[in-house]
């Protein structure tokens, strides 16, 4: 740590570790180091490398265009600090520091890495509408730009935060092989797919009863792609549904996402779209006591997984009351 000397009445320590350590994307971290590094190609910056360009902000045309208006001062930052629900982090007295550097310096000093993880991912999608109304002209409204930060954060964060709980290593209790459910209970397996080049996200659920006879199957598929985890969510959602509406109450789920199945053991809230089905998942699960969930390996879900693949092959929604023919000897050899 370095202490910063300057006219800046607000004197800070440099905090280089506390940018690294922000719970933020890599991308997010390091748009922070380029910050602070005197990096980003902000309009003034060009102009000193001898770039004939205007000075005002490409975004509101209204002020010269620094680190300092960019992220802090533009009226679309400052709209979008209050729409990620950090507003209270940009009016804080102690980050009135009069260039950008200093502010984030302060705010990796005072801050929880959470926090500085959020403004890190906020800061960058301001950074990317700035480039993207610059190079294309369209810009979002700061509602659009503060809701995608947010939401951006939370994935992340609940991706990350699991996987260094360890629980993505494999565990003894980890089925390689699918195995039919007691006595008087029904098992579901569910499984998301993303076809290379058709910009579809497709989904694909399997009931069978206690024998590991077929009970009934379904396939959808949506003309746009979502991340991973809310594909996992939404499939295993759409499947406790048709769970409902059959008037099953004693069911198994699996799945082979073991982001989605820590989320709902652990019970995890927030605003993100991953985390609203989470919810949606928990209020039905409330209701059924004998919902369950389980986390299966790749090997003992692939039914589901097959399914999921294929779902392009019929219309946009299918539900299939006889067993579809490719998954015909699957089934048949889990039934062994």
């Amino acid at each position: 740590m370095r202490y910063l000397i300057g006219s800046d009445k607000y004197h800070v320590m440099d905090n280089w570790n506390g940018i690294w350590k922000a719970q933020a994307p890599h991308k997010a971290r390091h748009l922070l180091w380029r910050l602070c590094r005197g990096c980003l190609p902000t309009r003034p910056r060009l102009l000193e490398r001898r770039v004939v360009c205007t000075l005002n902000c490409p975004v509101c045309d209204e002020e010269i265009e620094d680190e300092l208006h960019i992220f802090f001062r533009c009226a679309v930052a400052r709209d979008s600090w209050s729409a990620a629900g950090l507003s209270s982090v940009l009016h804080n007295a102690t980050y009135q520091q009069t260039n950008a550097m200093n502010r984030i310096f302060a705010m990796c000093s005072n801050e929880s890495s959470d926090t500085v993880g959020r403004v890190a991912m906020l800061l960058w999608c301001i950074w990317q509408n700035r480039n993207d109304k610059l190079w294309n002209d369209n810009v979002q409204m700061p509602r659009e730009i503060g809701r995608h930060a947010f939401d951006a954060w939370n994935d992340w964060y609940s991706v990350h935060k699991l996987q260094s709980n360890n629980v993505s290593r494999t565990t003894e209790a980890d089925l390689v092989r699918w195995e039919k459910p007691a006595l008087d209970w029904v098992k579901c397996n569910v499984d998301v797919a993303f076809v290379s080049g058709s910009g579809r996200t497709s989904m694909g659920l399997c009931f069978r009863d206690n024998s590991g006879h077929f009970m009934t199957g379904m396939t959808q598929w949506q003309q746009t792609v979502i991340s991973s985890v809310e594909g996992e969510a939404w499939t295993l959602l759409l499947a406790m549904e048709e769970a409902r509406h059959r008037g099953l109450n004693r069911v198994q789920f699996e799945s082979d996402s073991k982001v989605l199945i820590e989320a709902i053991h652990m019970k995890r809230r927030g605003n993100s779209e991953f985390l609203s089905i989470v919810h949606d998942i928990l209020s039905l699960m409330s209701a059924f006591i004998n919902f369950e969930v389980k986390f299966v390996r790749r090997q003992a879900n692939l039914v589901a997984h097959t399914l999921a693949r294929a779902a392009n092959s019929w219309a946009s929604f299918h539900r299939f009351e006889n067993i579809p023919f490719c998954i015909e000897r699957l089934v048949f050899n889990e039934m062994q």
